[in-house]
Order: structure tokens, then sequence, then C-alpha cells
């Protein structure tokens, strides 16, 4: 099983649940990209996990643009 697939997937986790969602979501989308490469490369296990790795670190990217564009919104249509 590639290790940078199961790192991928732990900071996707991370990013969407901790407090600190931008850093661990590029972590996962780093380390999920590499991991593909990895598994091709060397013919490894993990190739989904890399996916899931890869998916959450998007889905985490996306919470973090929603909660920007939302306080920014907040801020400007305030009286």
């Amino acid at each position: 099983m590639n290790t940078l697939a199961t790192i991928s997937v732990i900071s996707g986790l991370l990013g969407i649940v901790c407090l600190a969602p931008l850093l661990g979501s590029v972590v996962a989308l780093v380390t999920g990209y590499a991991a593909r490469r990895q598994i091709e490369v060397h013919r490894e296990r993990g190739r989904e996990r890399a996916g899931r790795g890869i998916m959450l670190g998007w889905a985490g990217l996306v919470v973090v643009v929603v909660v920007v564009a939302a306080i920014i919104m907040i801020i400007v249509n305030q009286p």
C-alpha cells in the first residue's frame, strides 16, 4: 500500500474536520497526486485511496472558498 495515498486521505479528513482546512486540503492534493504517480510507476496498491484523498482535498478547498465568500458577503453587506 502506498504511504502517500494514506497520508493524502488522513490530511484530507483533517482538512475538512480540523481548524486548518486550507493546509490539510493542499497536503491531501499534493500527496494524492504524487501517490498516483508512484503507484503507476512502481505498480503499488492504493490508487483508490489516493483518489479519495484527492477528492477530500478538493472538497476541503471548496469549503474554504465558500466560507471565505460568505464572510466577505457578510462584511460587504453590513450597513
